[in-house]
């Protein structure tokens, strides 16, 4: 037989139970009040956020099922598979040199031919020059399982016209300061392969010293061009092989249009002890007129080595016809005497460049950079509207730089140059001081 226990609430329980009943629905209605506020300020925020973002949506691509989302991601924003980033920096720049005339402000132009002018001007006079030319702005993408690799490209631009640009009016400093942006960078790469426009593989960018002129020393190896160029991992650092856009040509004179492009190959150690380069380059000269062609090349030895605490110490070496690749159109790259003639010689030359780089502390670090360029070929004479009047150049940059964050930097720096003249012992000197500030983003 089965006892069944029916429940009785007892007369305590039930009074405290009935008496309850207000408080706990007087919080109930407590909380569906308080929740009912905070939804009616999200709501709020929701509509304020819409109306601001109401011009940009309706810029905006439209949305689709495999991008769903605009997001930040890392050091960029992520647009469907492709990660976007923005950078760049402006750079202002106060310039005081010597040699000065009254002519067209040719200091913030920066070129060792502009300097070497003004050293042979015969005045005595300082000028003042200002420029924020040299700022640039880049965008970058990673894109990533593009046919199982990683995606990037690079698109960099700057302002800085050479000196005929502002002679043409295309800028200047009446009015305006204005100057066209100009196509510095713009490559992509994928799969060890590199396309489009970026720095010659004969530069180490790894051994550029630090200065304010943005490596305006005499022995400096620049120049950026189109190229196709592979990279392939190799014991202890990398092997980089490219065909890039054959020039000969000098100050804006280009000669004759070349039939093969010029051969760059870079090995390139790194590890702790340092960064340690050797690079050739393999170059074809022409001259229709004469239907004679020639084929040269040069060789570059660099590194960067640590030494005590951050300090590094940064040397280069190049040697053979290095014409445009050396000195911002400091030579020619074939001999202008025998080009007169008829014939193709291209002109050998040296540099060379020694940079030390020491931290004061964190924020505070200092650079000294000895360079030195000089044509190996004898000449008798400069040809007349063709080649400067100085066949070797030294340059000192000694500087204080002071970086508070990693995107800031201001310095202070002072250079030296001297261009020995052809045929003669004697030479001819410029000075500058340059201010400048440098903010990154």
């Amino acid at each position: 037989m089965t006892t069944r226990k029916h429940f009785h609430a007892k007369p305590l329980a039930r009074v405290i139970a009935l008496a309850s009943m207000p408080l706990v629905t007087f919080g109930a209605a407590n909380v569906a009040a308080q929740e009912s506020s905070e939804l009616q300020e999200l709501r709020d925020r929701v509509q304020t956020l819409e109306r601001t973002l109401d011009g940009a949506v309706s810029t905006a691509p439209e949305l689709q099922d495999d991008n769903p989302y605009l997001l930040r991601n890392g050091d960029g924003i992520k647009i469907g598979g492709t990660t976007i980033s923005f950078g760049g920096f402006i750079k202002a720049d106060a310039i005081f040199g010597s040699g000065g005339n009254g002519s067209l402000n040719s200091y913030t132009v920066g070129l060792p031919r502009t300097y070497a002018s003004a050293a042979a001007s015969g005045e005595n006079d300082w000028k003042t020059g200002f420029s924020a030319r040299e700022s640039r702005l880049s965008i970058g993408t990673e894109t990533d399982d593009v046919a199982g690799h990683m995606l990037t490209t690079y698109i960099e631009m700057d302002f800085n016209q050479d000196l005929n640009d502002a002679l043409n009016e295309t800028g200047n400093e009446i009015v305006s300061n204005s100057y066209a942006p100009r196509l510095r960078q713009a490559y992509g790469s994928w799969n060890n392969w590199d396309f489009g426009q970026t720095y010659t593989t004969f530069t180490d960018l790894a051994a550029l010293p630090e200065i304010l002129g943005q490596g305006k020393m005499a022995a400096f190896i620049y120049v950026t061009q189109p190229l196709i160029r592979y990279n392939m991992a190799v014991p202890g650092g990398k092997l980089m092989v490219s065909l890039e856009n054959p020039e000969d040509g000098y100050y804006g004179n280009s000669y004759d249009d070349q039939s093969y492009p010029d051969l760059a190959v870079r090995y390139q150690l790194r590890g702790q002890f340092g960064f340690y380069s050797i690079a050739g380059l393999l170059r074809n000269f022409e001259d229709n007129a004469a239907n004679e062609t020639k084929t040269d090349g040069a060789v570059s030895l660099s590194a960067r080595i640590p030494t005590v605490g951050k300090d590094d110490l940064r040397l280069q070496y190049s040697y053979g016809a290095l014409g445009r690749y050396m000195g911002l159109l400091t030579y020619p790259d074939v001999d202008l005497v025998a080009r007169a003639q008829g014939d193709v010689e291209p002109l050998k030359t040296y540099g060379a460049t020694a940079a030390y780089r020491h931290f004061w502390s964190p924020a505070w670090r200092s650079s000294l950079t000895v360079s030195h360029t000089e044509i190996v070929d004898g000449l008798r004479a400069s040809p007349a509207g063709t080649l400067s009047y100085f066949d070797s150049s030294t340059s000192v940059h000694v500087n204080l730089l002071w970086s508070a964050h990693k995107n800031l930097t201001l310095g202070l720096e002072y250079a030296y140059w001297d261009f020995g003249e052809i045929a003669s012992s004697g030479s001819k000197q410029y000075e500058q001081v340059m201010a400048s500030a440098k903010l990154s983003f």
